[in-house]
């Protein structure tokens, strides 16, 4: 199913929960929360521009974070979402997502922030960016998949499910060229978005994993401190790294039950 380009899969009834995933991933990464929240929401596990089964942005329009969220905007529009959404991003989703309150706050109803930071990324993380994305121009999505894999999961993770990190480097390998070359660029110029958590007015989830190696959960804790205490929860999962949704579904969907609102 898509419109605007966006491809989607889409299960349940209740609040509408849209789930967004981290780099270079698909919305494939979400399946235990789409099976497993339908009973209590509306939940739209989405390919960002470029990923997955969903267009590519223009040619014309910018690498940029914006161009994401505005992405996401417009397919809002154009579904008729007829609630306000509760708006989930995990890694680089995390990022589109802050995007998204910044310019959308409207059509929010919540945020969940997911192994992510506000902040920009440093000079060193910059041009270890642009680094990566010429390498992938070389050799394609495995020069993501050398760079990170071994680094998204916590130590326990792949014995208690020993096929997990070849379904998600299935997943990372299935991802274009163009795709991943350009998030790169995205992360690397985004600016930080801290202010956009002190100014929201919905209620506000950070979730990490304590092992998390690639974005510390720590980041996840001063997130939700800038969060005004009345709208701020926190979650950090023990023995998971940066897919908490995928290491332990069961931990990080409880956290989303309590969090989103009733029908």
């Amino acid at each position: 199913m898509d419109t605007t380009g966006i491809k989607y899969v889409v299960k349940g009834d209740g609040p509408t929960l849209v789930l967004v995933h981290g780099f270079p991933f698909d919305k494939r990464i979400w399946k235990e929360q789409v099976d497993g929240l339908a009973d209590i929401a509306r939940v739209y596990a989405i390919d960002l521009p470029g990923f997955g089964q969903s267009a590519p942005l223009p040619m014309s329009v910018a690498p940029s974070i914006d161009s994401y969220a505005d992405a996401i905007a417009s397919w809002v529009r154009e579904m008729g979402l007829e609630r306000k959404i509760v708006l989930a991003g995990h890694s680089m989703g995390g990022y589109v997502a802050l995007e998204f309150a910044r310019q959308y706050a409207d059509m929010l109803a919540g945020l969940v922030l997911i192994s992510t930071r506000p902040g920009p990324d440093t000079k060193v993380a910059k041009e270890n960016r642009r680094r990566l994305a010429e390498d992938v121009r070389m050799r394609g999505p495995l020069a993501v998949v050398v760079a990170m894999l071994t680094k998204l999961f916590a130590a326990g993770t792949v014995g208690r499910d020993p096929g997990l990190a070849d379904r998600l480097r299935d997943i990372m390998m299935q991802q274009s060229n163009d795709a991943i070359i350009r998030a790169l660029h995205s992360m690397a110029a985004r600016p930080g978005r801290a202010s956009v958590l002190r100014r929201i007015k919905v209620p506000v989830l950070a979730i990490a994993g304590n092992e998390d190696a690639v974005i510390p959960s720590t980041e996840a804790g001063g997130m939700a401190a800038r969060v005004p205490k009345s709208r701020r929860k926190l979650t950090i999962i023990e023995g998971v790294g940066h897919m908490p949704m995928m290491e332990n579904p069961g931990e990080f969907n409880a956290a989303l039950r309590d969090f989103l609102p009733r029908s």
